[in-house]
């Protein structure tokens, strides 16, 4: 292959890329606002945890720290709590693989589960209509720190909430 052919298909696998990335970034965009419509017109908020292991609830992040953690920033924010099953749910998932070396791997998650109609056959189901998740590794004596994580992820939630629901739009 000549320099310039080679130049040439350098130019154009660039272009492709830069195209490629461009696009990726506008479907993310494109569903990061879908997912804030989402918000509109919530009248409650629950908070649901997903129970953790027991190693990890020994080693400090418990279910209970990351409920309250989680209802607290709501709570600050005015975000509106609820307990009814005609809320939406907030749910909160945080999964976690503890490595040979004693690092903990783990993936945070929260996401915002609502009833919706399923058009083909009519019925009910909850689903996911807004996530934000985090992938980290901490020791085990910073397992506690993960609960940070997840209240960072409730203030995002928190932001895109407000954002749909500002009493003043």
């Amino acid at each position: 292959m000549s320099a310039r052919s080679w130049t040439k298909t350098k130019t154009s696998a660039a272009v492709g890329l830069g195209l490629a990335l461009a696009l990726v970034a506008n479907l993310s965009a494109w569903q990061q606002d879908l997912e804030r419509e989402n918000l509109s017109d919530l009248r409650e908020i629950n908070v649901v945890v997903e129970d953790l292991s027991d190693d990890v609830e020994s080693a400090g992040l418990t279910r209970r720290a990351l409920l309250d953690a989680a209802e607290r920033t709501l709570e600050e924010r005015r975000v509106p709590l609820g307990g009814s099953s005609q809320g939406a749910d907030l749910y909160i998932n945080v999964a976690t693989h503890r490595g040979s070396t004693g690092l903990y791997a783990y993936y945070a998650r929260v996401s915002l589960q609502q009833m919706a109609t399923i058009e083909g056959n009519q019925l009910r189901a909850r689903v996911d209509t807004w996530d934000m998740a985090s992938l980290g590794a901490v020791g085990e004596g910073n397992l506690a720190q993960v609960e940070q994580v997840i209240v960072q992820l409730v203030e995002l939630f928190c932001d895109d909430y407000l954002e749909m629901n500002d009493p003043e739009r």
